[in-house]
């Protein structure tokens, strides 16, 4: 992955996978890429302030692979390529909504929700915090479940 994918996705630390869910998310949400309808007085960590539009921007199952990996700090993280379709989805948000939050939400939990700062046109992201090995682990295994084929 080049040096140039890594600086176009900054994400915001968030202590666990265990932070408060959004009260506004239907506990039978589809996993993916949300973008917000409302999003006022949202810090990057108190997520009960945000409101999901009702369908992802991008499905899990646009995603062709995901591995872990470790940042320059040695921070596990997790990578993830997305197919064409989500390539395309990808960029279209990132292009159209920058300053706005990209909600990461897997298995009825928000993952993180950092801002958009700029468009990421090459299809692939870096899932990045404040993550255990075990975290990114459970992340890892819990998307690998979802996108084979």
């Amino acid at each position: 992955m080049s040096q140039k994918t890594l600086i176009k996705f900054i994400c915001i630390l968030v202590t666990s996978l265990g932070t408060a869910q959004s009260q506004s998310i239907i506990l039978d949400s589809v996993s993916g890429f949300y973008l917000t309808q409302k999003h006022e007085g949202f810090t990057g960590e108190n997520y009960e302030t945000l409101l999901l539009q009702e369908e992802p921007a991008i499905s899990v199952r646009e995603i062709n692979a995901v591995s872990q990996s470790f940042d320059s700090f040695g921070k596990p993280v997790v990578l993830l390529e997305f197919n064409a379709i989500g390539t395309k989805k990808l960029e279209k948000i990132t292009t159209e909504n920058k300053g706005e939050p990209l909600v990461i939400y897997f298995g009825k939990k928000i993952v993180l929700a950092p801002f958009i700062m700029s468009p990421i046109t090459e299809g692939k992201m870096i899932i990045n915090g404040n993550f255990t090995i075990k975290e990114t682990d459970g992340m890892v295994n819990w998307l690998k479940s979802r996108i084979e084929k």
